[in-house]
């Protein structure tokens, strides 16, 4: 097999006012989509976050003339490690069309036919054509509405944008509701290690499954995790094979959260999910906003990984609009089956790539809007006051 043709499409979704630690998500999404075809037309798709555009588009050379099956080729050539997950995936699709094999079945096989996730929570700044939820009870009712549509049981809530008691009073309202919710709260790195010290003892009656990035740096997780008895978890300071050594020599992580994305591609994962149950680390999935095409990807390989044993992020209940044909792929319990059919199971439709293309040039950045809504939201996290 040859690859011939490899095109990349610059694509936005709509997007709710979600906040964070660090300001509110723009109007939309961007995502890069990559398509990859065989000389004897064989099609594979992947997907990444929209900034690895232009590393997509300088490793087509790269690629073009080379068979799907040359993937070491492609980790060793290719500079960017998100570029180089994005055309694995392709690479995956392609071969298990060609063999009639689902991704799952190439980077191991099914360790589970379908894939937990958990329920992720965030402040919604309130506007014309969207919900809000910014108060405590707005984020309980928001997980209420969501475990019932979805399932789900577990609770990843998006923390660092109000003051932390506010954030605490919202984790405790879940709690006295939902008993069996496993929970979680995700600053962002936003508190200082101090802050981070007094969060962890106030939920502890809550017995969270884990504290996510409440501090910065290795040193200051490994100060946090000195004095309190929840587990940390990480997508921030250990996203590179040379963060590892110094993660466990100071003590600083107990689990990493996978990302393909990010850590070098699917059977990457695998290896970095190897190396966590050798330094008893745990393993979870993590997700930005996404399209089926991601959401497909990441459950092949979150049933492939036995050690995937937390449920994982997903943002795909926030997308409205996808890139696959057919009907967006749909959560049964809180989990995700595999999809059905070769390579990842999902094809791309034309008419919607070419819809969310031109979604592109309407993306509008919504801070200026939030600062005129309550610009205490947008504080500093080291200063602890507004940062206007």
């Amino acid at each position: 097999m040859k690859i011939s043709r490899m095109t990349v499409t610059r694509v936005a979704s709509p997007d709710f006012a979600l906040l964070n630690s660090t300001a509110v998500h723009p109007t939309h999404f961007e995502r890069a989509i990559v398509e990859m075809e065989t000389a004897d037309g064989f099609r594979g798709a992947g997907e990444v976050p929209g900034s690895v555009y232009e590393a997509l588009i300088a490793a087509r050379p790269f690629v073009l003339g080379h068979d799907p099956l040359e993937i070491e080729y492609f980790r060793q050539t290719i500079r960017s490690v998100a570029a180089f997950g994005a055309i694995e995936v392709a690479c995956l699709d392609i071969i298990g069309k060609v063999i009639n094999r689902r991704v799952v079945d190439l980077i191991g096989g099914p360790f589970r036919e379908a894939a937990p996730y958990s329920a992720y929570i965030f402040y919604v700044m309130p506007t014309s054509d969207g919900p809000s939820y910014v108060k405590p009870e707005d984020i309980l009712r928001q997980y209420r509405e969501f475990r019932n549509k979805y399932g789900f049981k577990a609770v990843k809530f998006k923390g660092g944008v109000f003051p932390p008691d506010q954030e605490i009073e919202a984790l405790r309202l879940i709690r006295a509701e939902f008993s069996d919710a496993p929970l979680r709260i995700d600053p962002n790195q936003a508190w200082s290690v101090e802050t981070s010290v007094r969060v962890a003892k106030a939920l502890e009656p809550l017995e969270m499954e884990y504290l996510e990035d409440p501090t910065e740096g290795l040193d200051g997780m490994a100060a946090v995790r000195k004095q309190v008895r929840q587990k940390l978890a990480t997508n921030m300071v250990v996203t590179q094979m040379g963060h590892i050594a110094p993660a466990f020599q100071k003590g600083s992580i107990d689990i990493v959260l996978l990302d393909n994305h990010y850590m070098g591609g699917l059977h990457n994962c695998r290896y970095w999910a190897a190396i966590c149950q050798a330094l008893g680390w745990g393993c979870s999935g993590h997700s930005n906003n996404h399209l089926g095409i991601s959401m497909a990807a990441m459950t092949h390989m979150n049933c492939a990984i036995a050690h995937a044993t937390y449920h994982a992020d997903t943002h795909y209940p926030w997308t409205t609009l996808d890139v696959i044909k057919g009907p967006m792929l749909t959560f049964q319990d809180g989990k995700m089956p595999l999809p059905e059919g070769p390579g990842l199971g999902v094809e791309i439709d034309p008419d919607k790539l070419a819809q969310l293309a031109a979604n592109v040039d309407r993306i509008r950045s919504r801070v200026p809007e939030q600062r005129k809504w309550n610009s205490a939201t947008l504080w500093d996290r080291r200063t602890g006051k507004p940062k206007f």
